[in-house]
């Protein structure tokens, strides 16, 4: 096993960093530690001695900025909704560098850990079907239930700017999972 921290840069921004023997300052005598960077704050998992793969419960879990100037409010609310996406997350993580396990197991921990990616570090390219299918069905949602703003309501709801939410939907609208998207006054638009 390697002793030292272990570091993965991942696309949207999140960054993933192990320490199976705590963190500088502690080793070799720390807790496995996974720590999160990601959407303005910084999560730190520390787990019981001993636990390499994050198999148990966190015993710590510490929610810091990422960067001066504090905890932002916005990045408490975007931390909330994901908090167990988060602890999947760093479980994966950490069995990729725990003590044990065949080069095999190793390769599935790695896909377990990307699959869990794709849920926190939002989409990108190549996304499938299923996805457009439900950015379409929370999209009919909002209009039915009368929201003024929708596609702005799916960009908070996902963390994304409105051009990706507007993006997104064109792309539904292409795939035919919406209609054709209509002027004020009921004529096709082009």
């Amino acid at each position: 096993m390697e002793e030292g921290p272990q570091r993965r840069q991942y696309p949207g921004g999140l960054e993933g960093r192990y320490y199976p023997r705590g963190l500088e300052g502690e080793f070799p005598d720390g807790p496995p530690t996974a720590v999160i960077a990601h959407r303005g704050f910084t999560l730190v998992l520390r787990f019981a001695e001993g636990d390499f793969r994050g198999e148990g419960l966190p015993q710590k879990i510490e929610l810091l900025p990422a960067g001066p100037g504090g905890l932002k409010p916005r990045a408490l609310r975007q931390f909330a909704p994901d908090a167990e996406v988060y602890l999947a997350y760093a479980r994966a993580g950490m069995r990729q560098f725990g003590p044990d396990g065949t080069p095999e197991s190793r390769i599935q921990n790695v896909r377990e850990a990307a699959e869990v990616l794709r849920k926190v570090a939002g989409p990108g390219r190549g996304l499938p079907d299923a996805f457009y299918r439900d950015i379409a069905a929370e999209y009919k949602a909002l209009v039915d239930g009368g929201e003024p703003h929708p596609v702005k309501a799916i960009a908070g709801k996902h963390h994304v700017t409105i051009s990706a939410a507007s993006h997104w939907l064109r792309e539904a609208r292409r795939r035919k999972l919406l209609p054709p998207k209509t002027r004020k006054g009921g004529s096709r638009a082009r």
